[in-house]
C-alpha cells in the first residue's frame, strides 16, 4: 500500500467515524447503528462490483465503511438483549440487520452494475 493510499484510508476512517457519531446523535444510537450498517453494506456492495483495481477502493471499503459500520456494536446490543431475555427484541434486530444489510449490499452491487 502506498503512502497516498494509506493516507486516503485514514482520512476516510475519520470521516466515517464522525458520520456515524452524527447519525447516532441525530436519530438515536440504536436506529443510527442499523442505518449505518445498512448504508455501509450498500457502499461496500457498490465498491465491490467495480472493475477498477481493488487498492483504488481501499479508502472506501476499509476506511470509510470500516469506521462507519459497527457490527461489534450490534453484537453488544444483541448480547445485552440476550442477557435481559428480551427474545423478541433480539430476534427483530437479527432479522432487520441480516435482511437490511443483505438487501443493501445487493442494491449497492446493482447500482454499480447499471452504470
Amino acid at each position: 500500500m502506498t503512502t497516498r493510499s494509506a493516507s486516503a484510508v485514514m482520512v476516510a476512517a475519520v470521516v466515517g467515524a464522525g458520520s456515524r457519531w452524527l447519525l447516532g446523535i441525530s436519530v438515536g444510537q440504536e436506529c443510527g447503528l442499523l442505518v449505518a450498517n445498512i448504508a455501509g453494506c450498500a457502499l461496500i456492495g457498490w465498491a465491490s462490483h467495480s472493475q477498477e483495481h481493488k487498492w483504488d477502493q481501499a479508502w472506501l471499503t476499509a476506511g470509510l465503511c470500516g469506521s462507519f459500520t459497527s457490527f461489534s456494536g450490534l453484537a453488544v446490543q444483541l448480547a445485552t438483549g440476550l442477557e435481559a431475555q428480551r427474545w423478541s427484541y433480539v430476534s427483530l434486530w437479527v432479522a432487520a440487520s441480516l435482511l437490511g444489510c443483505g438487501v443493501g449490499f445487493d442494491l449497492g452491487r446493482s447500482f454499480r452494475g447499471s452504470r
